[in-house]
């Protein structure tokens, strides 16, 4: 798997911090004093995760819980007994998304 996940476009670090940032702050984020940067972050996160259905939804943050992603996806895959491919489709499909109304590709 790491090498399936080692060949990612040249936002996807970017875009996982901001799915970080969007899953770790609540909706009733205080915006003021945050910077114009993170608000569009946050807000492209947002409306690409309401986008979602609830089990991807609900995938995604089991996976960010962990620090590693490659992690995440792993056990996942072990307890549900699905693929990876699954989870990696998923993310990239998410990440690319999200790059996408953020103006990044």
């Amino acid at each position: 798997m790491s090498d399936r996940l080692k060949m990612k476009c040249y936002y996807t670090d970017y875009v996982v911090h901001i799915i970080r940032f969007y899953l770790s702050t609540p909706e009733t984020l205080h915006m003021e004093g945050k910077r114009k940067a993170d608000i569009e972050n946050w807000l492209a996160a947002q409306d690409i995760f309401r986008r979602l259905s609830a089990e991807d939804r609900e995938t995604l943050e089991k996976i960010f819980v962990f620090r590693k992603l490659q992690d995440g996806i792993r056990v996942l895959a072990e307890e549900t007994g699905a693929d990876e491919r699954k989870y990696i489709t998923l993310l990239t499909k998410t990440c690319a998304a999200i790059a996408k109304r953020r103006g990044l590709v």
